[in-house]
């Protein structure tokens, strides 16, 4: 991990650029105090379900959604 202050990384921004291409982190400072961390991008994973029953199955749905809604509607009526 390296540290470098803001004006060093605006004038050698290309340079800050391809190291953190390579995996290394790149503190950026403002005063002495980091304010930003330059990093390698890495593209999200993607899951891929064969059908829509194991897409409906990966989800986490805690207690009954239609009691929560229920509990809303009455929570409306009287408030």
């Amino acid at each position: 991990m390296k540290k470098v202050p803001v004006n060093e990384v605006r004038e050698q921004l290309a340079k800050y650029l391809t190291e953190a291409e390579r995996g290394e982190e790149v503190i950026i400072t403002r005063h002495n105090k980091p304010v930003a961390k330059l990093v390698n991008y890495e593209e999200p994973k993607k899951e891929k379900f064969s059908n829509m029953e194991e897409f409906r199955n990966s989800l986490k749905v805690e207690g009954s959604v239609l009691n929560t809604l229920i509990e809303m509607r009455n929570e409306e009526r009287v408030g």
